[in-house]
């Protein structure tokens, strides 16, 4: 061999060293890089999986934990409608309401209309909600629809008696003025 020819084929294993080099160095700098979107199911099923599942059975397990120390705190306090310590009457109670008496509701409160008339009073609107259908009463004075279902959302709120002897259904706190 000559030592023009041994020169080429030492150039060319450094060539071919380099090139494997490059391309290794290339292959490492991009592994697990958004340059690199191949992802095994093995990593998925045996790493990343697990571990989403730890983080949302951890988060959830906290979130339990939370809830259920807040709704003891409440229960403690005496049932949790209303002002901490108070709590409504529980089902609905018949209230029979001479014409110009006013019921006035904390938030919450529900009544419905059996006999007689009635008109939605209070000085905010909406005045109630109309649980039936849906809809909202924001005028004051609205009458009621008999055998449909009201709530109050905003504290203050409630209904007047139209006409004699008219009976309401209630449940939540109220007065009668």
């Amino acid at each position: 061999m000559t030592k023009g020819t041994k020169t080429l084929i030492a150039v060319a294993v450094l060539l071919a060293v380099a090139l494997v080099s490059g391309l290794t160095g290339m292959a490492l700098n991009n592994y697990g890089s958004q340059n690199d979107p191949l992802v095994t199911l093995s990593y998925l099923n045996e790493t990343l999986t697990p571990a989403i599942r730890e983080e949302v059975e951890r988060a959830v397990n906290e979130k339990i934990q939370a809830l259920t120390e807040e709704f003891n705190r409440v229960a403690a306090q005496g049932g949790g409608t209303g002002t901490p310590g108070t709590s409504a009457p529980s089902g609905f109670t018949v209230l029979t309401l001479s014409k110009g008496q006013t019921v006035t509701c904390a938030v919450g409160a529900e009544i419905m209309l059996r006999i007689g008339s009635a008109q939605s009073a209070g000085p905010d609107s909406p005045r109630l909600v109309d649980e039936t259908d849906g809809s909202t009463v924001a005028a004051a004075g609205t009458a009621l629809t008999p055998n449909h279902l009201y709530m109050v959302t905003i504290k203050n709120n409630g209904v007047k008696a139209t006409a004699d002897n008219t009976k309401i259904l209630i449940s939540g706190e109220y007065t009668v003025s």
